[in-house]
């Protein structure tokens, strides 16, 4: 319902893994926005289904899926936290990707 109350379009809407849920994207879709949802292990189906799909492209180096990476490293705090990101535009193979309203890609 709060969806319907905000004026998202041409935003992007991040959120977390309750997300899923196939109404939450096709009404951000439908008013027009882009998301970008996490996909957590409490929504077992698509959490293993992304991660296989990154798992296997990773062991061949990605060489069957074309993938953008992205890595960026910080030093602080005494520390150095280094965060990598794989995104796979192809998602066909992906187990009922259709059912992900306006789905285009993975990370």
């Amino acid at each position: 319902k709060l969806l319907r109350m905000l004026d998202i379009k041409g935003a992007i809407v991040g959120i977390d893994a309750m997300g899923c849920q196939k109404k939450i994207p096709e009404r951000i879709v439908a008013q027009e926005a882009h998301y970008i949802l996490a996909v957590k292990d409490n929504q077992p189906e698509p959490h293993e289904a992304v991660k296989d799909y990154l798992e296997t492209a990773k062991t061949t180096d990605f060489l069957s899926v074309p993938v953008s990476y992205d890595e960026q490293t910080n030093a602080d705090h005494g520390r150095v936290e280094v965060r990598g990101c794989w995104l796979a535009n192809e998602i066909s193979t992906l187990p009922q990707p259709k059912n992900r309203h306006g789905l285009q890609s993975i990370a």
